[in-house]
């Protein structure tokens, strides 16, 4: 990799160093990419002041590199950030970009698909289990269903479990408003890092609608990792051992949430207390 790099970018390396499929060198990271990035919006974000790592564009004046037949973008890299909840709140910027897919539409498909594939699984926890976690997925469609379609659409993250990532073009979308939040929130607490205390006080700066408390609570509830587990098997254990203590956090999170908007009736959530 250090001669492909001193080719394309006339960069030498002295220390390289390889992790998640990125290669980080000086202030450097070279990145494999999945995803296309919209050029234009790139550029919208930086004159909109938001802090993005910068795209170095190879000698070919290309900003995608082809190395053994991988894509790569080069991004020069300032610092890493301590991911937060007063940066996600920084980073929301309201926008007006046209249609995005909806969740339920995603979580719906994503359902069937594991569903119509159980026998397949081999694993007896993930059996057991199973029906618990196609429940809460139901429940947050429903509540995605109340939604109207008065909604605010913002800068938001495809994932934030990596902070090195928080600033890649590559990992920019535009979605829900709520959506930073609630990884966010996910991601602390199954990393025993979450001070929900803090995080609802930012919350309760940022003028969310009603729709907005239904959103975020509906994904709070959808549970992505189970799936993410399942299909690129992963240890289960370290979520399933926190569902009780994730269940205070929904009730938590759900009683701050009915003095701002009319959440919908959930039973089992209410019989918490």
């Amino acid at each position: 990799m250090r001669n492909a790099i001193k080719y394309f970018y006339n960069i030498d390396v002295a220390k390289l160093i390889e992790k998640d499929n990125c290669f980080f060198f000086n202030n450097y990271m070279l990145k494999e990419i999945n995803r296309m990035i919209d050029y234009q919006f790139y550029h919208f974000l930086i004159g909109s002041n938001i802090h993005l790592y910068h795209i170095v564009f190879n000698a070919k004046n290309e900003m995608i590199t082809i190395i053994n037949n991988k894509r790569y973008i080069l991004l020069n890299m300032d610092y890493i950030p301590n991911v937060n909840m007063e940066l996600i709140k920084k980073f929301s910027i309201n926008v007006r970009m046209g249609e995005i897919k909806k969740w339920n539409v995603l979580w719906e498909q994503k359902v069937d698909y594991f569903e119509q594939n159980i026998i397949h699984i081999k694993n007896k926890e993930l059996l057991v289990i199973f029906p618990y976690y196609i429940g809460l997925s139901e429940l947050a469609i429903r509540i995605y269903k109340e939604v109207s379609s008065n909604v605010s659409l913002s800068v938001c993250h495809n994932r934030l479990d990596k902070e090195y990532e928080f600033f890649c073009p590559d990992n920019i979308i535009i979605d829900y408003k709520v959506r930073d939040i609630a990884e966010y929130i996910k991601n602390k607490f199954f990393n025993d890092s979450l001070n929900l205390m803090e995080v609802l006080g930012v919350v309760n700066q940022m003028n969310l609608t009603d729709n907005d408390y239904k959103l975020l609570f509906s994904r709070l509830l959808f549970p992505t990792y189970f799936f993410d587990c399942i299909e690129f098997n992963k240890d289960i254990t370290k979520y399933t051992s926190k569902a009780n203590q994730y269940e205070i956090i929904l009730f938590n999170i759900y009683n701050s949430f009915r003095y701002k908007t009319n959440m919908p009736t959930i039973e089992w959530i209410i019989k918490k207390t």
